[in-house]
């Protein structure tokens, strides 16, 4: 999995989730020759019509055949239950920016409005820090 916090103006882009019920941060599967990067400019796009680009920190390291990406903000292991089914993801969430596109989907929320935001603990949790990070 790759997801995607964008924060613009102090709010932060939710797409809701019809098969769990919640809303989360614009993400999903990292596709077979795909880097978790790619995954997360690509399910950006798909689910809400921005383009987007990975942001983090960087750590320098170069050499011959070796691109260095952002790091994620936050590495989680997550336990998915579905009615008829249970399987675990690992979520590599990153800092996301605008680059371009037109918004087709999505809600914007405030970090004031989480708590009433139907969610996950761990995804307004992962949001908390995100909002502070980009203070």
């Amino acid at each position: 999995m790759a997801s995607g916090i964008l924060i613009e103006g102090g709010r932060a882009l939710m797409v809701y989730h019809e098969r769990l019920g919640v809303w989360l941060y614009p993400g999903g599967h990292v596709e077979q020759g795909e880097t978790p990067s790619e995954a997360v400019v690509r399910e950006f796009r798909e689910e809400t019509g921005l383009v987007v680009e990975p942001v983090g920190t960087t750590l320098g390291i170069s050499g011959d055949g070796v691109v260095e990406e952002p790091l994620p903000f936050a590495i989680l292991r997550e336990t998915v239950r579905y009615p008829h089914e249970t399987h675990i993801h690992y979520d590599l969430v990153f800092l996301v920016r605008r680059l371009g596109g037109s918004l087709n989907n999505g809600m914007w929320i405030s970090e004031a409005e989480l708590d009433g935001l139907k969610t996950h603990t761990n995804v307004r949790q992962v949001l908390r820090r995100a909002f502070s990070a980009v203070r």
